[in-house]
């Protein structure tokens, strides 16, 4: 049995038609950071406005990162409250945390944020 198109299918299939269900589709490109969980509190939920502060302007953390941004305020809550207590495996934990989230200098680095070379706009216009 064959499975029909979904909305989203039949737009980018060119089958689409305007008087058949639409997509919901995000069409402005309006970036909004994930919403803090209700579970976080405290010091997890002080961490998780800061990142937000901080990242909002690189539009790079979106809801899928929500459990890995979730994790790093855990973890980096308990090195601040603990910092004799933070293992080596864990500070390694959260550095990866840091890196998976474009949260280091580095990683926003190799993520080419808004970095337009006027050579490549050239080059890409007239094809050279």
């Amino acid at each position: 049995m064959k499975q029909s198109k979904t909305p989203l299918e039949k737009l980018l299939t060119g089958t689409h038609r305007k008087d058949r269900d639409t997509p919901k589709l995000n069409i402005d490109g309006a970036y909004s950071f994930p919403h803090c969980p209700k579970h976080l509190k405290g010091e997890h939920r002080k961490i998780w406005g800061e990142v937000n502060k901080a990242m909002t302007q690189y539009k790079l953390i979106t809801t899928p990162d929500k459990p890995l941004l979730e994790q790093y305020c855990f973890l980096l809550a308990k090195l601040r409250y603990e910092p004799d207590a933070f293992t080596a495996s864990l500070h390694a934990q959260l550095r990866g945390l840091a890196t998976d989230l474009c949260l280091t200098p580095e990683s926003r680095a190799k993520a080419k944020l808004g970095t337009v070379d006027p050579s490549d706009c050239l080059l890409a216009k007239y094809s050279l």
